[in-house]
């Protein structure tokens, strides 16, 4: 199942036929600009992708920061990197200091990922997401509609949510 426009932004789901029950192994990916962003071809349970996806649900709409957009590409990565890593608190310089920066942080910590670090900051005219490939050294950006990155990954949570309920019931069924 493909959520989005893969040219723009996407996530693709995919539950495995035999997806061991509430494990739901699958596969899963983001698409930035048609890019494939995590390792699709591997398989991993989709029930910790959808607990940590909680997250970005909780953080949806609540990632504005005027004066990091106005950074470049590579600042921006920099600061949030920095911060995250508690290395450097330059990011107060662009955030009020009660501003849980943690939010800007949009990647699914789980082994399909974790070749990427993935950031989302916004202004009211835009969503910039930045991905950094740890394997390639490369760091890219695509800039998208306000919005954009929460609806997307709301539909696939949703998705991911019901398979878990079903999988959940069906566990029941058979204890």
């Amino acid at each position: 199942m493909e959520f989005g426009d893969r040219t723009r932004f996407a996530i693709t789901v995919e539950l495995n036929e035999n997806h061991g029950g509430l494990w739901m192994y699958g596969r899963f990916c983001y698409l930035i600009a048609g890019e494939s962003v995590g390792n699709y071809d591997a398989v991993t349970s989709l029930r910790d992708i959808l607990f940590r996806m909680r997250y970005l649900h909780s953080d949806r709409g609540q990632r504005t920061c005027p004066e990091l957009m106005k950074l470049s590409t590579e600042k921006m990565f920099s600061v949030i990197s920095a911060a995250l890593r508690d290395d450097d608190d330059e990011i107060y310089n662009y955030i009020p200091e009660e501003f849980p920066f943690a939010r800007f942080d949009v990647g699914i910590h789980v082994d399909v990922m974790d070749n990427y670090d993935i950031y989302l900051v916004e202004n009211k005219y835009a969503s910039k997401i930045l991905y950094f490939n740890f394997e390639r050294k490369e760091l890219k950006h695509f800039l998208l509609d306000v919005g954009e990155f929460d609806h997307v990954s709301l539909d696939a949570y949703d998705y991911l949510d019901k398979i878990y309920d079903a999988a959940e019931e069906s566990e029941g069924e058979v204890s």
